[in-house]
């Protein structure tokens, strides 16, 4: 008797299998990798409205906006003279740096995971490869279609664009409610967002799956680049950093303009 072959599963079934069902999604990429599909839902779509989000930025407003978080506390004839300048600056380069910094970002994180993950491959001898490490890194984001839905929405409820960056995803711990008072603590803690807990989520069940390794062991290779991150942020919180935002005023018939610092 011939043994039948099992058909390969279809991409957004699969993607489907991911969020449902990951033993399947992870066997079925065990055998046959590939990462194309979630490249192009995650990144293409986070960029996508990034893009649209920075096409309908109020700009005055957001750097006005982000002048006063700063804890400066400039004049109306301040605020005037730096929208008049502002006005001078495209609002494509706005629109062209978020796309590409969206876009780029993503890409270099699943980069940085795969790379990771090959190198801890390359120490324990699993027999994985990056193009394995890759297409998992690739297919565990597939949550943050929900974030890029959540933004989108944000977005419409919002026609003025009058919308600050760590308003728009509604999936964010910040937005969602999760505060520690005047704690520096949210500055860490807020930007944080559900889909990107279940992606971690994910990537640990993935790696748990293929290499056959205990819950704990996989827990702790897969999250200690993020753990490290972590203490490292809240290590620079703990120091007291204070970014100050100040206006220059006009000298000998300059413009002026705004300096940002950040001490340690």
């Amino acid at each position: 008797m011939f043994r039948q072959t099992p058909q390969p599963v279809g991409g957004l079934r699969l993607a489907l299998n991911v969020l449902l069902e990951p033993a399947t999604a992870f066997a079925e990429l065990r055998e046959r990798p590939s990462w194309l599909l979630p490249a192009i839902l995650v990144a293409g779509g986070t960029a996508g409205v990034i893009f649209w989000y920075f096409s309908i930025l109020d700009i005055p407003w957001f750097m006005e906006n982000l002048l006063y978080q700063g804890g400066a506390d400039p004049t109306e004839e301040q605020i005037e003279q730096f929208n008049e300048q502002m006005e001078s600056v495209s609002p494509q380069v706005f629109v062209i740096t978020g796309f590409l910094g969206a876009c780029l970002g993503i890409i270099i994180i699943w980069l940085l995971q795969a790379g990771y993950l090959t190198l801890v491959s390359a120490l324990t001898g699993d027999g994985f490869r990056f193009g394995n490490w890759f297409c998992l890194a690739t297919w565990t984001a597939v949550p943050s279609l929900f974030s890029i839905v959540g933004m989108a929405i944000t977005i419409l409820l919002n026609p003025s664009g009058q919308i600050g960056q760590m308003e728009l995803d509604p999936l964010q711990l910040g937005n969602l409610g999760l505060q520690f008072g005047d704690s520096p603590v949210n500055n860490v803690i807020g930007p944080i967002s559900l889909t990107y807990l279940w992606t971690l989520g994910l990537l640990v069940y993935g790696y748990h799956s293929w290499v056959r390794r205990s819950w704990l062991r996989s827990t702790g290779i897969v999250l200690l680049p993020q753990a490290l991150l972590l203490a490292g942020a809240f290590g620079l919180m703990s120091m007291g950093p204070e970014f100050n935002v100040s206006f220059i005023d006009a000298e000998g018939g300059d413009n002026g303009g705004i300096s940002v610092t950040l001490s340690l």
